[in-house]
């Protein structure tokens, strides 16, 4: 796939001798190489073409191609605090000109998908077409980001990384807006995070946004719920009563795996 080689080459260009600098991109790329993997993982559960795998799997690929250019200009993967880097990785890619080879349908999608991935819902005014590749895409950026942050939550004490944690403040207390949201079964809103305990709870709420059986099947095995949980105060009712709620959604979608 001529498109994995421009990843590379593109992605190397960011390179830094700067320890943190280097540590950003090379967590970012190894990102998009197992979100793409889960992509065809879920595609394949699908049943899907070869002709709509690759669909995917490119969607897949190019979802975070803006996190690079963000993460050299403002030292940081927060939206909130830099800009949208899904508009950022429309920029790139028109700028590139990768989607050239592609029929202008499919690039038009891609396209769209990379632009839409990290919205808080789905555009009401789309295609089926585009809303279920960019349904695989936020499934499959959503399994590795579980991973990557579960991973880290073992070691945190001990090995903070502000980039993985927005560089919010490791405060005690749930913010009221974050456990509304989720006692409702809607997602949290990057806007309304005040401390790395509201991110990890807008994590656990992610489950609510999940749209493929496989996905649900895969939280289920790997224990990611449980995982977050053990990350926070043990002693607090919000923390249960949000955890609760979230496994008992998890367990309707995925009562066997």
């Amino acid at each position: 796939m001529e498109l994995k080689k421009w990843f590379e080459t593109y992605t190397h260009r960011f390179d830094s001798p700067v320890p943190a600098m280097q540590q950003g991109m090379d967590l970012k790329r190894d990102h998009t190489r197992r979100v793409c993997e889960n992509i065809l993982d879920i595609g394949r559960s699908l049943g899907l073409s070869q002709a709509d795998l690759s669909i995917a799997e490119a969607s897949a690929l190019l979802h975070d191609i803006g996190r690079f250019e963000q993460y050299r200009r403002y030292r940081t993967f927060s939206d909130h605090r830099s800009e949208d880097h899904a508009a950022l990785g429309v920029k790139v890619i028109q700028a590139e000109g990768i989607l050239a080879p592609f029929e202008p349908e499919i690039a038009g999608i891609i396209l769209r998908v990379v632009g839409y991935h990290n919205r808080a819902g789905l555009p009401e005014d789309e295609d089926q077409r585009c809303l279920f590749f960019l349904k695989m895409v936020r499934d499959a950026d959503k399994l590795d980001i579980w991973r990557v942050v579960t991973d880290y939550y073992r070691i945190a004490e001990d090995h903070r990384n502000s980039t993985i944690e927005l560089d919010l403040p490791d405060s005690p207390g749930i913010s009221d807006p974050v456990y509304e949201a989720l006692m409702q079964g809607r997602l949290v809103q990057m806007a309304d995070l005040k401390t790395v305990n509201d991110f990890k709870l807008l994590q656990m709420g992610w489950v609510y946004d999940l749209n493929f059986r496989r996905a649900f099947d895969l939280v289920r095995e790997k224990g990611y719920l449980k995982m977050l949980r053990d990350a926070l105060p043990p002693d607090s009712g919000r923390v249960r009563d949000v955890y609760e709620k979230a496994r008992a959604h998890l367990m309707q979608n995925a009562p066997s795996f």
